[in-house]
């Protein structure tokens, strides 16, 4: 059996196509079978060929009308036969078309030489020329057989041409050479383009199917992972109700030597997160996780956030510092709460599994559009030591040695269009970087430093980080201050000793408490005839100021304390409250107006004499409505408001008032609200989160509560 078609291709080898292509040729050719047979007779009719040959005329009839019955045969039974054996009909009908390609070829030969290009030869040339032209589109998929098919129906048509001798017959059978070539190029290309797109079509629906089964098992798989945290869930949250007991008194034995003494976590606390973070990730994966939409204070959200791990760090010898840049904003709106819970969980893993060396958090925002922008922290582990100690050795990808907690942290960064990426950088260390989008609050987009107050002052600033050093020069030299940096104690001394041998005395030093060398610096300053006029600015967590009083730092007046993290809004309340400059702070008479929301009932009697300084300029409301009402009439003349966060239950929704009214009035500035606290347990992550600015504690001098209230009521 002869083969004219031979499949290459995998569409070529599929069934379904190949049977979808064959039908196709079955139905075009059955369109044109009688039609052709038709064609022929009406030529002859009434012509000179029928007259001069009559008995050549039925044998060329009859043969052409038997050819026709068989190609019926296969094209009209074209539904039971081709499921038996597609091959074969295929082959079977080529077979069949070539015998009437040729016998056409034998019908055009004897009317071209009876005729001589005369009569009917050129209608017979005509309708020749039209019909394979028509053919080639139902063959076009099999380029070989259509090639045999066009060659014997149209070649013995223009070798009788030539054979005449005549013009007519050389010009004729020219034309038809022509046509037959140009036929050929043009039917190799309908068969390459009807391949290539069935082809592309193919490819599409096989990626179609495998990206429809990756959905299928991506979401049964995801299901699965949601059922399983959901169980884990709930089996973990019956532990610990079944088991708080249990677990509070292991929190509450001795611990082992071998515990890390800078665990914090107690067993019921670590369940407790375990089971938050089921909980958070659970959320993430289903989509479920939502952020709420609060203004809240950017630096000072950060600065507490970062304050929370210093004690943490200082136990390890672990400088930790931030380094807020002068473009990011005073308040933003988005969830601060999930920002804090990223840059927490980062910084625990900074210090997790280092020994000494720097933490420098830096923070920046880059402002895309008039009220938004990107917010960018980045913190940078800074070690003296070049092992791996955030990626494990043994793997080539730098996959992180991380929790859940680290997880979670990466899906809200994704939910706040964001990201969490680390890298390690030769010689310095492993560096985070999270970034997510955010509103600004305000239309001014307000920086919270921008007074040149210490313009001519000279500090001295001893670290012997490089990086710190570098970022506390910038930010003191942003007040004003003239600075001069040291890294060895000694050296620092005797510095401010020339400095007082000259007319330019150094008024101040900045350190840190990190070392028995800077308690003895202190101790000679305080002790030294000249130096002891010198103000020193000590840097220490809150948790550690009044021990390093025991252990034997001496206190005077002029030793001040600047809690930790160090941050520009903390060196400049230090400052002040050293030099004592309450009078750069100052608001002309009747501008100041500081709006105090309390219960009468629990007014403090340290807050009454803090509010008796400022005399008429406070305004007492003692419910909800009269805050609002008065707040919602005179906004633009209220500096500050001061609300007692501890025994105003409804303090939160009050926040809320006040600035859904300043944004919806588009003002340009917002007001301070500042926090009333009664001890240090009273300001807590929550109220930052809040919208709260910050917090005077009751328990401070009265000088150091006026100077913040003051610092904050200048501001607006």
């Amino acid at each position: 059996m002869f083969s004219f078609f031979e499949p290459v291709s995998k569409v070529q080898k599929d069934r379904r196509i190949m049977r979808e292509t064959d039908a196709r040729m079955a139905k075009y050719s059955r369109r044109g079978l009688v039609f052709n047979f038709l064609a022929f007779l009406v030529c002859l009719i009434g012509g000179h060929f029928i007259e001069q040959n009559r008995d050549l005329t039925v044998v060329l009839t009859t043969g052409l009308l038997l050819i026709t019955f068989v190609r019926g045969f296969f094209l009209f039974r074209f539904e039971h036969l081709y499921p038996r054996a597609p091959t074969r009909w295929r082959n079977s009908y080529f077979v069949a078309t070539l015998i009437g390609a040729i016998w056409w070829g034998v019908i055009m030969c004897s009317v071209t030489i009876t005729l001589k290009m005369e009569y009917e030869a050129p209608l017979f040339w005509l309708y020749t020329v039209v019909f394979f032209s028509t053919t080639a589109h139902a063959f076009a998929p099999y380029q070989k057989f259509l090639a045999y098919y066009q060659f014997f129906g149209l070649m013995p048509a223009a070798v009788a041409a030539f054979t005449l001798g005549i013009s007519d017959g050389y010009l004729y059978g020219t034309l038809l050479l022509v046509f037959f070539l140009v036929l050929i190029h043009q039917c190799r290309l309908m068969s390459e383009n009807y391949w290539e797109k069935l082809e592309a079509s193919y490819a599409l629906s096989r990626k179609t199917l495998s990206i429809e089964e990756e959905k299928r098992d991506t979401r049964a798989s995801a299901k699965l992972n949601r059922e399983f945290l959901g169980y884990l869930r709930s089996d973990l949250w019956e532990l610990i109700s079944q088991n708080k007991d249990q677990l509070m008194s292991l929190s509450e034995a001795p611990q082992n030597a071998d515990t890390d003494s800078t665990s914090t976590d107690t067993p019921y606390l670590a369940l407790r997160r375990l089971f938050n973070n089921i909980s958070d990730f659970n959320s993430v994966l289903s989509k479920e996780l939502t952020l709420s939409n609060r203004v809240f204070n950017i630096r000072h959200e950060l600065q507490h956030t970062i304050a929370d791990v210093v004690a943490q760090g200082e136990l390890k010898g672990i400088d930790i510092e931030s380094a807020l840049s002068p473009n990011l904003p005073m308040r933003l709106r988005g969830d601060a709460s999930r920002l804090a819970q990223v840059v927490k969980t980062i910084l625990h893993m900074a210090i997790r599994d280092l020994n000494s060396g720097a933490v420098i958090i830096e923070a920046e925002f880059l402002r895309e559009y008039e009220n938004a922008g990107e917010l960018y922290i980045t913190i940078s582990r800074v070690c003296d030591t070049q092992k791996r100690l955030f990626f494990s050795d043994k793997e080539q990808t730098l996959v992180p040695k991380a929790g859940l907690d680290f997880a979670v942290c990466k899906g809200i960064a994704e939910i706040m269009e964001g990201n969490i990426e680390i890298t390690e950088i030769p010689r310095e260390g492993v560096q985070y970087r999270f970034n997510a989008k955010m509103d600004l609050a305000e239309a001014s987009g307000q920086l919270d430093f921008h007074r040149n107050s210490f313009a001519g002052h000279k500090v001295l600033l001893i670290h012997s980080n490089a990086r710190i050093v570098d970022i506390k020069r910038r930010e003191l030299e942003s007040l004003g201050f003239i600075v001069t940096t040291e890294t060895q104690y000694k050296r620092a001394e005797q510095i401010l000793i020339n400095s007082y041998k000259t007319d330019a005395a150094t008024g101040s030093v900045l350190f840190y408490a990190d070392d028995e060398d800077a308690m003895a610096f202190n101790n000679k300053l305080v002790e030294h005839e000249q130096l002891r006029h010198t103000h020193q600015l000590i840097v220490a967590s809150p948790a550690k100021q009044n021990k390093l009083i025991k252990e034997g730092y001496i206190a005077s007046d002029q030793v001040h304390f600047v809690d930790r993290p160090a941050g520009l809004f903390e060196l400049e309340c230090a400052y002040h409250m050293a030099y004592g400059l309450e009078d750069k702070l100052q608001q002309k008479e009747g501008e100041l107006r500081i709006l105090n929301y309390s219960n009468s009932e629990t007014v403090d009697a340290g807050l009454q004499t803090i509010l008796e300084v400022f005399d008429d300029a406070v305004v007492q409301a003692n419910n909800e409505q009269a805050l609002l009402d008065y707040f919602r009439k005179n906004a633009t003349d209220v500096s500050l408001i001061l609300i007692d966060t501890k025994h105003v239950p409804n303090y939160i929704r009050v926040i809320d008032e006040i600035r859904e009214h300043e944004t919806n009035e588009k003002y340009e500035v917002f007001v301070p609200i500042v926090g009333i606290a009664y001890s240090q347990e009273d300001i807590n992550a929550v109220a930052y989160e809040l919208g709260i600015d910050d917090f005077i504690q009751i328990g401070q001098t009265h000088k150091n509560a006026e100077q913040l209230i003051r610092y904050w009521a200048a501001l607006h």
